[in-house]
């Protein structure tokens, strides 16, 4: 029995300019497909981070708010002003009106 091998031969490779435009071709989408992802990468991370500070944000704005609305009472403005030696007056405040003429 005879075993018919083929034997591939080994020719020079010759780069011609068409490869040499192919493979830089393939190169430059390798290269534009690592920037991309390393953008979209960094453009996630700021998306997270200014989540986060809006999360901490809305959370200072209503701790504000709720000072201001406590500031705002009667009663405590009534404490601060008397410790300031303001007291409320006994009788109704007269508004005095000028006439523009």
């Amino acid at each position: 029995m005879a075993t018919d091998k083929k034997s591939i031969s080994t020719k020079d490779f010759t780069l011609t300019t068409e490869w040499i435009y192919y493979l830089g071709f393939l190169f430059t989408l390798a290269l534009l497909y690592i920037y991309l992802t390393h953008r979209t990468d960094n453009i996630v991370r700021e998306i997270e981070s200014t989540k986060r500070d809006l999360v901490e944000l809305r959370a200072e704005n209503i701790t504000l708010k709720s000072d201001i609305m406590k500031n705002r009472s009667r009663a405590n403005l009534e404490s601060r002003l008397s410790n300031r030696g303001v007291k409320e007056p006994n009788r109704a405040v007269k508004v005095i009106r000028i006439k523009n003429d």
